[in-house]
């Protein structure tokens, strides 16, 4: 219930950053209220049901070393419903599947000589002491590989994996793109326990999304799905409320928006142009992520990523290789994602030219899958899952305090050059609170 004394702060956007927003700012005592358009919170972490289960729409790691995620599981009650597993990577290349785990597999890679394999080793441990990450977002990703690891390495491995990952846009990419992910997978090795090691919660990434909901509702916070916002009301430059899709305005005192920078600018009325501008400008790779749920296991790994660009897929995510299969059913999971840029058709594909094209290289990767080893393939896709973040661009990154007095914004564009995933987003919510007086 509604206290006079309290602030009231509308959220924009129920995905794992809103959500933590509205858990930490309850416990400040706020008067919150989450606005999300759609059926269900999560965003991106969000499910669907399958044989009575609930399945993770888009696969989700939890890495040990990520320490913010792991507290927030912790104290949210759901500690008891983690695991902790050791996973496989291969790495595909001309019909076959190479381990990639070890320094034994890796100086043994076939795609690559004994001097490659040396350099490619070099380049993960020189990752780990560059530190200043402003630099090397001037240099090209390219210049900065080659740079240690040498035109073929680059050539064989980094190239097909930076052209699946960015699709057209990959020869503007800064080298914090592959530098945040070697720490980040080197980071495997410390926190939590001292393995090389990933979780998973039962029941999916929502498990926490739901535990936050609960201790939210317990103090108050009124959570309102199918809910679209029309416009920010804005008078003398400070923000008073948002007006929603069917007309009613509800006041606020602030406004935090955890939408994508163009969804953002779309709320925004006349003025503020230059803001608009900068928002609405950012740019943003889409994913086509088809789940093929099986009755059997198919490989060992967690994943397998693929250097050959003829396969429309940018790896093989097989999550129930990190999950028990017990904890769904006992379906097997299968992601065979794809990142697409802005203009790429593909994204407009129907599921089923989706199915046939995914299904055709698919057998080509495994011939020996048979079709009543298969039980369903369900296409899933979003439109706005990772910013393109050119080379010297760091000015179009806004702040969290914007221009508009009492608006305030979080989304994965200003958590660069950390990743887009839920231990940075958690990490950057924390960032918003410490901001907001």
């Amino acid at each position: 219930m509604q206290s006079e004394n309290k602030q009231r702060v509308g959220i924009i956007g129920g995905g794992i950053m809103g959500v933590t927003l509205a858990y930490r700012l309850s416990q400040r005592g706020y008067d919150v209220t989450l606005y999300e358009r759609g059926s269900q919170l999560g965003g991106l972490a969000s499910y669907f049901m399958y044989d009575g289960q609930r399945i993770d729409r888009f696969y989700h790691t939890i890495l040990s070393s990520d320490m913010s995620m792991h507290g927030l599981i912790q104290e949210s009650g759901v500690g008891e419903k983690v695991h902790f597993t050791a996973t496989k990577q291969g790495f595909y290349d001309k019909g076959k599947i190479y381990p990639f785990n070890t320094p034994v597999d890796l100086m043994s890679f076939p795609p690559l000589s004994l001097i490659q394999r040396f350099r490619l080793g070099l380049q993960i441990v020189y990752a780990q002491f560059e530190s200043d990450w402003r630099t090397i977002d001037r240099i090209p990703v390219q210049d900065w590989l080659m740079k240690v690891s040498g035109r073929k390495v680059y050539d064989k491995v980094w190239q097909p994996l930076l052209r699946a990952k960015f699709d057209t846009l990959s020869g503007d990419v800064p080298a914090t793109y592959i530098w945040s992910r070697l720490k980040r997978m080197m980071g495997t090795r410390q926190g939590v326990t001292s393995k090389e090691m990933m979780s998973y919660l039962e029941d999916g990434y929502y498990t926490l999304i739901e535990a936050l909901e609960k201790h939210c509702l317990e103090r108050g916070v009124v959570f309102k799905l199918n809910t679209a916002i029309d416009k920010l009301e804005i008078e003398n430059s400070k923000v008073s409320g948002v007006r929603l899709a069917d007309g009613s305005v509800d006041p606020q005192d602030m406004v935090i928006s955890t939408l994508h920078s163009p969804g953002l600018a779309a709320l925004l009325p006349d003025g503020f142009a230059d803001f608009k501008t900068k928002l609405a400008k950012q740019e943003y790779l889409g994913v086509l992520c088809p789940l093929v749920i099986m009755d059997r296991k198919l490989t060992p790994y967690y994943v397998i990523n693929i250097t050959d660009a003829s396969i429309p897929f940018t790896a093989v995510v097989e999550t129930t290789n990190l999950v028990d299969p017990a904890h769904v059913k006992n379906n097997h999971l299968v992601y065979l994602p794809k990142y697409v840029a802005p203009d790429n058709e593909m994204m407009q594909w129907p599921d089923e030219q989706v199915r046939t094209e995914w299904m055709r290289t698919f057998k080509q990767m495994f011939p020996d899958v048979q079709d009543s080893w298969i039980k369903d393939f369900i296409v899933q896709r979003a439109r706005y899952v990772e910013p393109i973040r050119p080379i010297n661009t760091l000015d179009d990154i806004p702040d969290i305090v914007t221009p508009i007095d009492g608006l305030y914004m979080g989304n994965t564009v200003m958590i660069y050059p950390d990743l887009g995933n839920g231990e940075a987003v958690t990490r950057f919510a924390d960032r918003i609170i410490a901001t907001i007086p």
